[in-house]
């Protein structure tokens, strides 16, 4: 069964550019290396640009496990964790409607 997360960050001002960067490394890695990674979607708040948002979909548990064990995963909380201004909200969701199904 799929499963369907965000996961929502505000990083210091002074580190957007850093954290933006990693953002693009994870995404490279995820659509080179992580299949089970059915979408991952990072953006950034137009009115508050330190705010980050990430819609993820995984395959199954097995997608998340590689997922969250990947050297690129860990790499990104390495330079993006110590910049955060509070820790990362991660968040689960069950599908109420689809425009695909």
């Amino acid at each position: 069964m799929a499963i369907y997360m965000s996961a929502r960050f505000r990083v210091h001002r002074h580190a957007i550019k850093k954290c933006k960067e990693a953002m693009v490394e994870l995404v490279d890695y995820v659509r080179a290396n992580e299949p089970r990674t059915l979408v991952y979607l990072a953006q950034q708040e137009i009115s508050d640009p330190t705010r980050f948002m990430s819609i993820l979909i995984f395959e199954n548990e097995t997608g998340l496990a590689l997922h969250r064990n990947s050297p690129a995963s860990k790499k990104f909380a390495e330079t993006v964790y110590p910049e955060a201004l509070e820790p990362v909200e991660f968040s689960e969701y069950n599908v109420v409607a689809d425009r695909n199904q």
